[in-house]
Formats: C-alpha cells, structure tokens, sequence
C-alpha cells in the first residue's frame, strides 16, 4: 500500500480519528497523531492477506476469537492502525469497529510501509498487553518475520525469520496452533515465465 499524509486536517486523538466525518469511506491510518492516507493495495498483497484470513479463520474458535481483514480498527497510544488481518478475542459488540484486545496482528509488506511495519508498528504493536504474535510477511516470496511473546512476558528485540514454501509459523500460545506459509502464499504458476 502507498502511503501519504493529509496535511489538511490538525492533529487528532484516536477518539476524534475514528469519528471524523471527512475519514470515512476512505483508507487512513493515525500515526501518533497524524492522519495518514492509505492507498491501494497490489494483487499479490491482497491474495497474501486473504490467505491468511481464510487459514486464520478456519483455525480459531469463533466462540473465543473473531478474525478479521484490513477493517477492524487497533488503538494504540495516539496511533488507530487497520492491519491486514488482526484476531481479535470475540466481543458482546457485533458493531465494534475496534479491537478489544488483539492476540495476534499481521501485516502484509508494501515498499511504501516497510519502515513502517518494521518499525513504529513493532513498537506500538508488541506494546499491546494482549498481543502474543505479530507477523510480518513479504508480498514478494514466501518469508515472514514473527514475533512471539516469550515465557517472561517480553517480545525479542529481533523477529524469528522463516522463508520457504515448506516454513511453518508456530503458534505456540495460541492454542498450538500453526501456520503452515504453503497455504499462505499461491503456488507460482508453472505456465507464467
């Protein structure tokens, strides 16, 4: 995804962003105050993250977990973040537009959020209380970054990398769930040059 900032608007709170009148139908993010505009998203981002959605879906109990794609809002500190996909612990509200304590998030990587999901959003990410995974994973090949939360309670300073369609992404505290990349990422058609 492209991104660029609205230099017309001041800066907001989470509380004002998500009620704004001018951001709605629209792909924004808040970034520590900031409205940033995003834009859209390539063929192999989509299918990466609709992907996942799809594994992630089947995998969790709806009773316990709700899974969603690109429109479940995260708020962390001054910062209203829209990941690709985000399974969230279920809630009484079936018209919460955020989530209410996220488990694992993941992102999708763009050329134009690369410094972002690698850096601001490790640190807003990994600062959630209730968050225990946060993915990353390239739209160019199969590999993703993980960062698990460990027994201490603390996320690594540096992710666990696994490339390769026969990686697999453990999941230990989400019920030992896995994520095996070869149903995350399509198989390269043999006919394309």
């Amino acid at each position: 995804m492209t991104v660029s900032t609205i230099r017309t608007l001041p800066p907001l709170g989470p509380d004002d962003f998500l009620r704004h009148p001018a951001l709605q139908g629209e792909r924004y993010e808040l970034s520590e105050g900031r409205v940033v505009m995003m834009t859209g998203a390539s063929k192999a981002h989509r299918e990466i993250a609709g992907s996942l959605f799809i594994r992630l879906f089947g995998l969790f109990d709806k009773r316990r977990f709700h899974v969603a794609v690109a429109e479940l809002a995260v708020r962390v500190g001054q910062s209203v973040r829209y990941p690709d996909v985000v399974v969230d612990v279920q809630s009484d509200d079936p018209k919460g537009l955020t989530a209410v304590a996220p488990v694992l998030i993941a992102e999708v990587l763009s050329p134009s959020t690369l410094a972002t999901d690698f850096g601001a959003k490790v640190r807003e990410y990994t600062g959630l209380p209730s968050l225990l995974t946060y993915l990353v994973l390239s739209q160019d090949e199969p590999r993703a970054w993980v960062w698990r939360r460990g027994e201490n309670g603390a996320f690594p300073d540096e992710p666990e990398m696994l490339e390769g369609r026969d990686a697999v992404v453990p999941l230990p505290a989400l019920d030992g769930a896995t994520l095996p990349l070869a149903e995350v990422y399509p198989e390269a058609d043999p006919s394309s040059p």
